[in-house]
């Protein structure tokens, strides 16, 4: 193809291409090109860009979130990961409405009650105080920044305020909570009467030609899915071990780096009392805070303690009820004006009023620390291992980008990149897209085997990741495609829903005998003249209630109530093939004068919760249809 197109352009037809192309870009310039290729958006939201990062990175801290929670019983292979892509950019969206919204209506939230929140939340707290150097390797666990974990935190807090305002509104009234009890009290008096199929199966046998018949009207239901064999090289971590080395010297240099950083990363404890006022606050009210904060700091070097005034006065409420205490944190935790100050301090001392964008500090340094490290020799294991694992990475990788190019340039094989790794080809037994064996029991690699490029075309897969530090590649080395099973292999299939299905047109036929004389009798038991039948008779059941067939109770919850004493009979065909009759013959619903105080509470509180559930879904609702979404199909 290439060499076909390098013919034509020696001749007539290239020199008008590449004159095109000249005029093309004389006219508009190469940065046209360019800067359509760098547009490149996952969803826009009236006019705002959310980036393919924004996703990755929304997917990434979700899928973080699931692990951290569900422990070890977390499975990458059970993940959906096209599902929770696409949530997480329905998530980006929602908060990218919610939080136009609530600027809109002019709403904002302080600097003080950000830093409350956050010190309030226990996943940074240590012995039930806030820790700065937990704070900040929880975050870098997740991959975030102070400063943008802060930005994100305060538009949650911003969104939160306008959900809660629009959930404030909700209220729910003691009539409602009345008529809801009394449904959900409610009992009803009921009989019915079961014509089962299965005891009729008995006394059918169908005969050849209805067996072919059924065989050739229901050929949907005896089609072999397609399967294939795979073949497939893979691609592990753990088996590149034997060949790292952890150099003596790197061990040392590791060890002194973090010796080092140990020594250097000194730890100060402080008290504060916080005069809060905003940064954006006037001179007149920045004046009464500087002069609150003077007179407090006078009063503590007058004796009085330092303990009792952050308790009483300070408008940080986390670190005020423990007497201003915010535990350790070291260079980087706090807001460099407050750092800076801390850091000037001897243990004892208190420092004048320091002004940043919360307010007006009082600080009192408490104690300091400095980090300690272990000998080099009860350190070696932990340091070889790292070591050697980050060796096994980089060499993993590398190993990934040869295979992934490997597989790519000669699509049509796996034996280059096997020779040239030194991998083995393996083979896989039958494969069908729902199901498979072994290293097929992957949804993922199943998924990347049934994909029109390597099923249709004929191509190695992409490398599919099944666990940390390996994958691996695919191809089809056989492939039978779907077809209609012969009738000797389905025959038993075959005569079990034949006869399945002649069973429960007789139990109809029956049932519909019955349902034409119940208008006649004083109770279903009249009917109930077949010993293989099953009849029962209840009363003061509530919808909840076991014991019962669930779909015939569930239709019988449904009738209208009965009027002028005259029961409502009702029949049908249940799923498995049964025939239904029943009848209602009374009804009582739940007495709200005999809810105690805390039932009521508590129905008044599940009604409150399903109320601002869906005035929130409902407002979402409006601000989607009225937004200008759009969401490129890639994105989808």
């Amino acid at each position: 193809m290439l060499q076909a197109f390098r013919d034509k352009v020696m001749g007539w037809l290239g020199w008008i291409i590449i004159g095109l192309i000249i005029l093309t870009f004389a006219l508009f310039g190469l940065g046209s090109y360019l800067q359509d290729r760098n547009r490149v958006f996952a969803a826009k939201v009236n006019d705002v860009e959310i980036s393919p990062a924004e996703v990755e990175q929304a997917y990434r801290r979700n899928r973080a979130r699931l692990q951290e929670m569900m422990g070890e019983a977390f499975d990458p292979n059970l993940i959906d990961e096209k599902q929770l892509r696409k949530q997480a950019l329905d998530t980006l969206i929602n908060r990218r409405l919610l939080l136009d919204a609530a600027r809109e209506n002019g709403m904002r939230i302080s600097d003080g009650l950000l830093a409350a929140h956050i010190h309030a939340a226990e996943a940074f707290q240590e012995e039930g105080q806030f820790s700065p150097e937990k704070y900040r390797r929880r975050l870098q666990a997740f991959g975030m920044s102070v400063a943008r974990f802060e930005q994100e935190t305060r538009a949650d807090l911003l969104i939160d305020q306008l959900v809660r305002g629009i959930a404030g509104t909700v209220f729910v009234t003691p009539g409602e909570i009345d008529r809801v009890w009394a449904l959900q009290e409610q009992t009803r008096d009921f009989e019915y009467l079961l014509v089962p199929a299965k005891p009729l199966e008995a006394g059918i046998e169908p005969d050849e030609a209805a067996i072919g018949q059924y065989y050739k009207e229901h050929q949907d239901l005896f089609m072999v899915p397609e399967r294939v064999k795979l073949a497939y090289v893979r691609l592990r971590g753990e088996d590149l071990a034997g060949q790292v080395e952890v150099d003596p010297k790197e061990l040392q240099r590791l060890y002194e780096e973090r010796k080092a950083a140990s020594q250097k990363q000194e730890q100060r404890r402080a008290s504060h009392i916080l005069v809060a006022v905003s940064s954006d606050a006037d001179a007149d009210t920045q004046a009464k805070a500087k002069a609150r904060a003077d007179a407090l700091r006078a009063r503590i070097q007058n004796g009085e303690s330092f303990e009792d005034l952050a308790r009483e006065h300070s408008e940080d409420p986390v670190s005020a009820a423990k007497g201003g205490d915010l535990g350790f944190f070291g260079r980087g935790d706090m807001v460099p004006a407050f750092e800076q100050s801390v850091y000037g301090l001897e243990p004892g001392q208190v420092s004048e009023p320091v002004r940043t964008q919360f307010g007006y500090h009082i600080i009192k340094l408490t104690d300091t620390r400095t980090g300690t490290l272990p000998p080099l020799e009860e350190m070696r294991p932990e340091l070889e291992r790292e070591l050697a694992a980050d060796r096994i990475n980089d060499l993993f990788y590398d190993k990934l980008e040869q295979l992934t190019d490997l597989t790519y340039e000669q699509s049509d094989s796996l034996e280059a990149a096997a020779q040239e790794l030194g991998l083995e080809i393996q083979y896989t037994d039958w494969v069908e897209a729902d199901e498979g064996d072994g290293i097929a029991s992957n949804p993922k690699l199943r998924a990347a085997a049934f994909s029109e490029d390597v099923l249709e075309e004929g191509n190695n897969s992409e490398p599919v990741e099944i666990g940390h530090n390996d994958v691996v590649v695919v191809r089809i080395a056989e492939r039978e495609p779907e077809h209609l099973a012969p009738l000797d292999q389905v025959r038993e299939k075959v005569v079990h829903r034949l006869v399945h299905k002649l069973a429960t047109q007789a139990a109809r036929e029956q049932g519909k005998k019955l349902a034409a004389r119940m208008s006649e009798v004083a109770s279903l038991s009249e009917l109930n003249t077949d010993e293989a039948w099953m009849y029962r008779k209840a009363e003061g059941v509530k919808r909840s209630d076991a014991g019962y067939n669930d779909k015939v109770l569930r239709r019988l919850f449904t009738l209208p109530h009965p009027a002028d004493d005259k029961p409502v009979d009702t029949d049908f065909a249940l799923p498995n093939g049964d025939y239904a009759l029943a009848r209602l013959t009374g009804v009582k619903d739940g007495d709200p004068a005999a809810m105690k105080p805390e039932q009521r509470e508590q129905l008044r509180r599940g009604l409150e919760n399903l109320y601002r559930s869906l005035a929130s879904d409902t407002l979402l609702h409006d601000l989607r249809a009225r937004a200008d979404i759009v969401i490129p199909e890639r994105s989808e």
